[in-house]
């Protein structure tokens, strides 16, 4: 089910914004799209999805080479 219709504090999703996510959404989701194969397909329009909502929510971006330092 996709959530985006959901959001309660979301009146209108701008069109700018909402090309820029997708545009920067991870390759393998925008490539998958693409694929012949419909489970393919279904699992990268899945991940794009995902990837679109976290953003748009606010949830942080996690840099995978980011060192964890204690505080």
């Amino acid at each position: 089910m996709f959530r985006l219709c959901s959001f309660r504090t979301m009146s209108r999703i701008d069109p700018t914004e909402l090309a820029s996510l997708l545009l920067t959404a991870p390759l393998g989701a925008r490539i998958g799209l693409a694929t012949h194969s419909e489970a393919a397909r279904k699992d990268a329009a899945k991940a794009l999805a995902e990837n679109v909502v976290r953003r748009l929510e606010g949830a942080p971006e996690v840099d995978r080479n980011q060192l964890r330092l204690p505080i």
